[in-house]
């Protein structure tokens, strides 16, 4: 049995967020450092019938998890000062150990770093952490547990909207990309594939007015090595924004219902992940975008990490290799990986695309079919994991 303990009860079974301040709205802790925020794996453990407990930390029982659950992870942040003298001294006694469950791509071997140099500041064992992470390169860092949590979350949101059947009926569209806030490379790319014609007849989207912190300095595509490229994204920015689905940014990012139009009218899905470089971790890092396509039945290509088809491999989803030339998921470099993608992209436009389709057909129903299934063997690992022992 996992018990779970906290400074403040909510209620009988859940738990005020660790380290956020007290008082605050659902729609706060994101928002209000620390950025704590509650651990929706309770709620993936709650959706599969998983049994577990909660209590005060006063109250926990020897081998508990005290989560803290990041909303975005600070460097800056001293974590464990943060947390009460009782806290700190359980975690000293080896009574309990912090979850630290992070939803986010960040490079865990940095953080790694980070709470290691925190643990020896509070005379703590450096073991008395773990850190899940939605980053594949956790599963090779010490103290650090790599956790499909998109791939949840998307299973878990979206759970009243019925799956599509896989058909061979025609769709009018070639492609459908989706890109609802700005970042300089997802820029890069759209412009390039714009001004290619790639995304002719296709449904595509480009929110320009949608922004985040995200500096042009630090674009990992060297838009620089093709020539005149920087003025096609100048000229791409400015004539934005671009929509298929209209212009609400909320509606775009509420998965509870989702527009299968988007899914069902066109062959591929141009899968453009919220990562590229993944914070130089040599991980992936694959959220609902990605994993739509495999409950609404939709071949893709996946802009985002080296490594991120392998992946999904590793998980058990197919990714079409019999028609699609997918070797640009094994280069390193992040300018000429997208090439490769583009070009990929460029010889399924030349094909006789219902055809093409056709023959993805069986992978697709086989993906679907596994996304239903995998919530529970994946969930059972990490409970395994958690329900450790002194």
């Amino acid at each position: 049995m996992i018990n779970f303990c906290y400074d403040t009860m909510s209620d009988p079974e859940l738990g005020y967020p660790n380290l956020a301040d007290l008082g605050l709205g659902p729609d706060d802790f994101d928002n209000t450092w620390p950025r704590t925020i509650a651990v929706r794996l309770l709620v993936y453990l709650k959706h599969a019938g998983a049994a577990w407990t909660s209590s005060t930390v006063d109250q926990a029982p020897p081998g508990s998890w005290y989560p803290v659950a990041l909303g975005w992870h600070d460097f800056d942040c001293d974590y464990f000062g943060l947390m009460k003298p009782n806290t700190i001294s359980k975690l000293q006694q080896r009574k309990i150990k912090v979850l630290f469950y992070y939803h986010e791509g960040d490079n865990p071997d940095r953080i790694r770093e980070r709470l290691d140099s925190l643990c020896v500041q509070h005379q703590l064992p450096q073991d008395c952490y773990l850190f899940v992470s939605a980053n594949t390169a956790a599963d090779s860092v010490a103290r650090c547990y790599y956790f499909p949590d998109h791939e949840y979350f998307l299973s878990y949101v979206n759970r009243r909207q019925g799956y599509t059947p896989v058909t061979d009926l025609p769709r009018p569209y070639d492609f459908t990309a989706l890109n609802r806030i700005h970042k300089w490379w997802r820029g890069s790319i759209m412009s390039d594939l714009h001004a290619d014609g790639v995304l002719t007849n296709s449904l595509w989207s480009y929110n320009t007015d949608c922004t985040i912190d995200d500096r042009e300095e630090d674009n990992p595509i060297s838009i620089q090595s093709d020539p005149g490229w920087v003025k096609k994204l100048q000229l791409f920015l400015a004539n934005g924004p671009y929509y298929c689905d209209g212009p609400d940014s909320d509606a775009h990012n509420d998965h509870r219902m989702i527009n299968t139009d988007l899914y069902l009218k066109s062959y591929c899905h141009i899968s453009i992940e919220t990562l590229f470089d993944v914070d130089q971790s040599g991980g992936a890092f694959i959220t609902e975008k990605t994993y739509k396509c495999m409950k609404f039945g939709q071949p893709f290509v996946i802009v985002g990490a080296v490594g991120s088809l392998a992946a999904l491999r590793a998980a058990g989803y197919r990714t079409f290799d019999s028609v699609i030339d997918n070797s640009y998921d094994t280069i390193v470099n992040n300018t000429q990986r997208w090439f490769a993608v583009k070009q990929t992209l460029q010889q399924i436009k030349q094909q006789d695309l219902h055809q093409w389709y056709l023959k993805c057909m069986p992978d697709l129903i086989h993906n679907q079919q596994l996304f239903i299934q995998r919530s529970r063997p994946s969930l059972a690992r990490l409970i395994e994991r958690l329900s450790y022992t002194q």
